[in-house]
């Protein structure tokens, strides 16, 4: 807990161990397992080809480890993972990977072998929560190139290895948008299953990405632009293009880009759904805010403030916590809740919303 507050943090990143593809990759496909390229476990190869480019090194950051000591020191294993929750006043973990974000959507994967390292993964990530069942939370990797592999995969992870969510990219793998109708079977199975869809970016894979064309040596640029333009085209594909009307109780979250662009991108969509002549082609019938307030959600992140601005446009259902730990965090950890917990423009049942109700009834956790 955080003083009075129980937190969920639904941004959670786990650093995979370098032997992970060696260890749970089955055995005829091994000899097709990602290869290292450098120390920062992202830079690697697949059957000879990159699958990340330029990806942040911030492992070997002499400072980053400096606080990082302990992590640093026991390989960011589930138990020093919740030594830092401890230390942060988080609850519950939601696991969003890091190496996993790049090693298996690249569109020269094959379906089986992309099949295989998203059971390698989620079988590892399972065993990782096991360190304690209740307060770390999976989301399943899907092989996104064959949605009937997927489907199957996110049955598997939600039944079998207690995962709470599906977790998809915001670009395109294999040229598919978000909203394209080959996605509908997994959509269907995520509203079966009762598990929401979980759609965030990583900077510096090789798929298509805003921002790369004209930043392709910036970091600094390209990691502003990309992760906060790739969550509003995902948001469009999933809010203007009919998706959750032919999938109502779907649940879709946008996370980590924080969520104070939410009330412009929402007012943004909204003016054009409903004007002439920019918004009679628009496939949605039902207004984004609307659609937004019934199934979507995103993420606070701590660096924000206007949180107070995000509830007058959008509501407080929609809002949840989000740390990206351990993602360069030099100067707020372990306190990176504490600017939302003394925030005075929020009322101490607005705040627990956001710690622990909303991603309590999203992900099922009691």
């Amino acid at each position: 807990m955080k003083g009075q507050f129980k937190v969920i943090d639904t941004t959670r990143h786990i650093i995979e161990p370098v032997d992970l593809w060696d260890t749970w990759l089955e055995e005829p496909f091994k000899t097709q397992r990602p290869i290292k390229m450098d120390s920062s476990r992202v830079s690697m190869t697949v059957k000879g080809r990159p699958v990340s480019r330029n990806p942040n090194n911030f492992l070997v950051n002499p400072a980053y480890q400096q606080v990082f000591t302990d992590t640093h020191a026991a390989n960011f294993s589930g138990q020093s993972h919740l030594s830092d929750m401890d230390k942060e006043g988080v609850d519950v973990g939601i696991l969003l990977p890091t190496a996993g974000m790049y090693a298996i959507w690249s569109d020269h994967i094959d379906a089986p072998l992309a099949a295989a390292m998203a059971r390698a993964y989620n079988n590892y990530l399972a065993d990782y929560c096991k360190t304690d069942k209740k307060r770390l939370k999976g989301i399943a990797l899907l092989p996104l190139q064959n949605i009937e592999e997927s489907v199957i995969e996110l049955r598997r992870a939600v039944k079998d290895l207690g995962f709470v969510a599906a977790f998809m990219r915001s670009n395109p793998v294999v040229h598919r948008l978000l909203h394209n109708t080959d996605y509908d079977p997994l959509y269907q199975e995520a509203l079966d299953l009762g598990v929401p869809i979980v759609v965030s970016e990583a900077t510096g894979s090789v798929l298509p990405e805003l921002g790369v064309d004209r930043y392709p040596n910036d970091k600094f640029s390209h990691e502003a632009v990309s992760h906060t333009f790739e969550l509003w085209v995902a948001m469009m594909s999933f809010f203007g293009h009919n998706v959750l009307e032919r999938f109502p109780g779907l649940k879709v979250g946008f996370l980590g880009a924080g969520a104070g662009w939410l009330p412009f991108w929402i007012d943004r969509l909204e003016e054009h759904w409903g004007e002439i002549p920019f918004g009679h082609d628009c496939p949605s019938t039902l207004p984004p805010d609307y659609l937004f307030k019934r199934q979507g959600f995103a993420a606070s992140a701590p660096w924000e403030t206007g949180t107070k601005e995000i509830f007058d446009e959008v509501g407080d259902n929609v809002v949840v916590w989000g740390s990206q730990y351990p993602w360069p965090m030099l100067s707020s950890f372990p306190d990176e809740l504490d600017n939302f917990i003394v925030d005075s423009s929020l009322t101490d049942e607005q705040k627990k919303k956001v710690l622990w109700d909303n991603a309590a009834s999203i992900f099922g956790i009691e």
